[in-house]
């Protein structure tokens, strides 16, 4: 019988992986070349080109949120090992994912309002929580080899980080600048990026749950 104490394991081998890695690299660049051309806008000129990616990664890092805690869900029902190994692959890509969020909301937040952090704004302050929550979960499900812990872990962090993402007040940060826009080339470019984003989170993921597992020496 197969042993779930390492949940990084994949249930089988993939034979070829290398299509991932063509469409992962295809939606990466096809990302960049959005934020490259879309629009500029009245106030914040060119740097609301790196504010569409800042909003595509929290978008797409919510999705990663609430899928690995659908898939925590269904392994504590139905405990296939495949479920665990996808929850494995999308709980990294989502933490690395949310690392470069955090890394582009220090951009913005710099170039728009003068500061690295803006420690008065809410949703500076749920992102700090959300990223404390997200490490903690991290942590115990590397260092706890046992898939139950992992799930519950990703149950914990879904339901916070959802509720800190959703829920959050602002006083400067805009509620809705882009989906209020008027321009119809801003919100079609913001949209485009958001998909494509979304798409190599997904391509990443299963590019991970396709990797063959580190060899033990």
């Amino acid at each position: 019988m197969r042993s779930l104490a390492s949940p990084a394991r994949r249930p089988i081998t993939h034979p070829n992986r290398s299509w991932l890695a063509g469409l992962l690299a295809a939606g990466v660049l096809l990302d960049a070349l959005l934020i490259w051309t879309a629009p500029a806008e009245r106030t914040l000129g060119h740097v609301v080109k790196l504010v569409f990616f800042h909003g595509a990664l929290i978008r797409s890092c919510t999705l990663g949120f609430l899928a690995a805690g659908l898939l925590a869900l269904t392994w504590l029902v139905r405990r296939q090992t495949a479920l665990m190994c996808w929850l494995t692959a999308l709980q990294r890509v989502t933490a690395l994912i949310w690392l470069l969020y955090l890394l582009s909301s220090t951009a913005v937040t710099y170039l728009a309002w003068g500061e690295l952090i803006a420690w008065g704004e809410p949703r500076v302050r749920s992102t700090i929580y959300a990223t404390i929550l997200l490490a903690a979960a991290l942590v115990t499900a590397e260092s706890v080899p046992a898939p139950d812990v992992r799930a519950l872990a990703n149950l914990v962090l879904a339901a916070g980080a959802v509720y800190l993402i959703g829920s959050t007040g602002v006083i400067r940060h805009p509620l809705n600048p882009i989906g209020t826009s008027p321009s119809a080339d801003i919100r079609l470019s913001y949209v485009g990026i958001v998909l494509v984003t979304v798409l190599c989170h997904a391509f990443a993921a299963g590019l991970l749950y396709h990797s063959p597992p580190p060899r033990r020496s």
